[in-house]
Formats: C-alpha cells, structure tokens, sequence
C-alpha cells in the first residue's frame, strides 16, 4: 500500500502535474484510503507545516538573490575578482568560479546564480576564445555553488525538517564551498594550458584593484554583514535575510541607481510568485512526510538499513547514488523535505553527524541542478544562451565530473564540513 503513494506522485510528477500538487494528492491518497485519520488534517497539518518563522528566511533571500541578480551588485562582484586574478591565463574562467561562489554568499539561490553571473561572465569568455561548451559548462556548473556556500536555500530546508541549527549548518558551508572552488579553479587553469586559441588577458594593476574595490565595497559588505550578524548573535539566520533584503534595496535605488522603482516592483512581484512555488512544493512534501511518518516508514527503512548497511562506508555509498538519482528526477527543495526524515535516523544510528549529513545531502542534490532529466540549471542555461538543451547537458559533463570528485572527497572527510562549527559554536549537535 505504501508503494501505491510512492507509485501515484510519481505517475502525476510524469504527467507533469505541478510537483507540490503531486506530492499532496498522493499523501492525500494514502490518508483516504490507508491511514485510520480524517481527511481534515490534511489542511491543518499543511498550515501548521507553514506557520514556521524559518520559513520567512527563504522568502527574504529569495527576494534578496533576485534584486542583486538584476541590479548591480552581481557586475560589481565579477568586477572586483576579475581585478585580482584576471591578469592570469586562466583569470577570466576563475573570476567566472569566484564570482559564483561570492555571490551564492549572498543569494542562497543556484538559478540566481546562473542568471546573474552567468549572464555576465559567458558572453566575456567567449569574447577571450573560450569554446562555448567549456564556458556554458563552467557557468551552469559553478551556479551550484550558490547552495553550498552560505546562505542556502535547501540548508534552511533541510535545518526545517530535522531541527539541525540553521547557524552550523551555515558555518559547515564554508570550507567545501571553498574546496569545490578550488577544484573547479584548478580545472580552468588545466584547461586553460590546453586550449591554444584563448585571446592574451589583461595585465594586472593596482589601479583596477583599487577602482574595482571602492565601486564594489557595497556589494562585498553585503556577505560580512549577513554572516557577521549571525554568527556574533546579533540576528537570526532570518532576521539576516530580512536585514540581505532591506540592503539590497538600499544599494540597487540609492547608491548604483541602476534599478528603478519600477524595475524593483516587478521584481519583488516576480520574487512572490517564486516564494509561492516554494511555499506549494513545502506544503505538500510534508504533507507526504507526516503521511510516511503515521505508516511508520522511516522506522522501518532505518531498521532494514542498520541491518543491512551495517557499517558507515556502505551506507554512504547507497546515499550518495541514492540522492545522485533522486537529484536527476525531484526538485531539490521537494527531495529534501521527503528524504531527509527518512534518512537522518539512520544515518545517526550509524554515528554520522547531522550537520555532515545535511551537507553532503545539498551538494548531491545541488549536483541534481546539471543533471538530466530535470536538471533546471541546464534548462535556464539552454534560455539564457539561446542553444538546445541537449548541447547544454553535454556542455556540464567535464565539470560534474569535478563535482562528483569534490562530493567523493567531502564525504569521505567529515572533518572538512564539521571543523568550523566545531570550533566557532561548540559542536554540531
């Protein structure tokens, strides 16, 4: 009976049924026909699911992300890494991978990522002789970074459903984000040795380090601010967002004026509209999740998982290709809300840390946003770009494969993801 839930969203999410309309008619099945409770709590349990302050965190860096995407504090970003490190061969493809791990400090978003740096850095590498593939596949694939580095979208998710802090997860961010930088930096430099046809980049100077950096400073205290509030306890991880919101406003209509009054009401509309998407797909996951909790699943997959995959290797194993599937077919925020209290129990059964977990869980299912079939950044990519979709999918496949190597690494050393926490806030748990 529990399949026949399992089978019904998966029939609607093929028929293309709205995601959140799927996951809800297919839990709204399960408690009509095996679950001894009245239909009424459905709305109830959908409207306490949602009465959760951490909830607004995303809203508000959602709206945040997009004003920063259209304004100018994304170009300022490209602009000051591009004044540090484009003097080198591989400079320009580099600033393309700082850029997008700067701006995912302050987005939270992988698609705003895309559109914002992306849209900024493609038409320049092309225009230095960067082969279209290559500079397609970097941009889409470095977009994911905007959910690794903090602040994070499906890392507020995942803290809303399993109570893991939303502070340590955040502060766990930091250094993969870091690592997977690198790794995607040493890949430009590689490919940069091989490609011959790459235009010669521009000489380095103190006088465009400085430029950059006194156009740009509004632009780089937005992440000090945010991360500095929290993590002195100034505010909240939402009040931060609330606070991300209120500066970007702030900066885009009084200090760069590139955005007008207009542009931003459109703009805080087309955020609402983003946030309601969110909002439907959250309801009806956890409306799902509450049905799997009644029927006592999760109990019964940890149970068969800490006696089968006694040992933490082969667990990980079976998560990591579990979520790297699951990440090909769901919307991240939609695998999150379903997986992460079906696994969590397990995984802290067989002595993995909740924060570790949480975030090897983002980076496979952000590795999700490249893949096919779903694979959304490669969709917005195939838009943005104007090529097919198949060319864009293609495009990403070198620099998956240093994902899949960074992701590879992060799990087999914990430490990486648990260091800063441990040091900065007492412990991850």
């Amino acid at each position: 009976m529990d399949l026949l839930v399992i089978i019904l969203f998966l029939v609607l999410a093929f028929l293309t049924v709205p995601i959140g309309i799927a996951l809800f008619l297919g839990a709204a099945f399960g408690f009509a026909y095996f679950a001894d409770l009245p239909l009424i709590t459905l709305g109830q349990a959908m409207f306490l699911k949602l009465d959760k302050f951490s909830l607004l965190s995303i809203m508000f860096f959602v709206l945040s992300g997009n004003l920063m995407a259209h304004g100018a504090i994304a170009r300022k970003i490209v602009e000051t890494a591009n004044a540090f490190i484009g003097s080198l061969k591989a400079g320009l493809p580099v600033t393309g991978v700082v850029s997008c791990a700067m701006f995912g400090a302050v987005s939270g978003s992988a698609l705003a990522t895309l559109a914002a740096i992306g849209g900024l850095m493609v038409p320049a590498l092309r225009k230095k002789g960067f082969g279209e593939n290559y500079t397609i596949g970097l941009m889409t694939t470095s977009s994911i970074l905007g959910i690794i580095i903090p602040p994070s979208i499906p890392m507020i998710i995942y803290c809303l459903v399993t109570d893991v802090s939303i502070a340590k997860l955040f502060m766990a961010g930091f250094l993969p984000g870091i690592l997977l930088t690198i790794l995607l930096s040493g890949y430009c430099i590689y490919h940069s040795k091989v490609d011959k046809s790459v235009i010669e980049t521009q000489k380095f100077s103190f006088k465009n380090v400085w430029k950059a950096l006194s156009t740009g400073i509004w632009a780089l205290l937005m992440p000090v601010i945010i991360f500095g509030g929290i993590f002195s306890g100034v505010f909240t991880a939402t009040e931060a967002a609330v606070v991300a919101s209120v500066y970007a406003y702030l900066v885009e209509f009084f200090i760069y004026r590139e955005l007008s009054m207009k542009e931003i009401a459109r703009i805080t509309i087309d955020s609402g509209v983003t946030i309601a998407a969110i909002l439907v797909i959250t309801a009806g996951s956890m409306v799902l999740s509450d049905y799997l909790t009644v029927m006592q699943i999760p109990d019964r997959i940890t149970t068969w998982i800490v006696a089968t995959l006694n040992t933490q290797l082969f667990f990980w194993l079976m998560v990591n290709i579990l979520l790297l599937i699951v990440g090909c077919l769901m919307e991240v925020i939609a695998a999150i809300l379903i997986l992460a209290p079906i696994l969590l129990p397990a995984a802290l059964q067989l002595g993995i840390d909740p924060v570790h977990f949480g975030l090897i869980m983002c980076v496979n299912l952000g590795i999700g946003y490249v893949t096919p079939p779903v694979g959304v950044n490669c969709f917005l990519a195939a838009r943005l770009f104007k090529i097919p979709t198949v060319q864009a999918f293609k495009a990403i496949l070198p620099t998956m494969l240093v994902m899949l190597v960074g992701l590879a690494i992060l799990t087999a050393f914990p430490i990486i993801s648990t260091i800063l926490p441990t040091i900065f806030l007492g412990g991850t748990k």
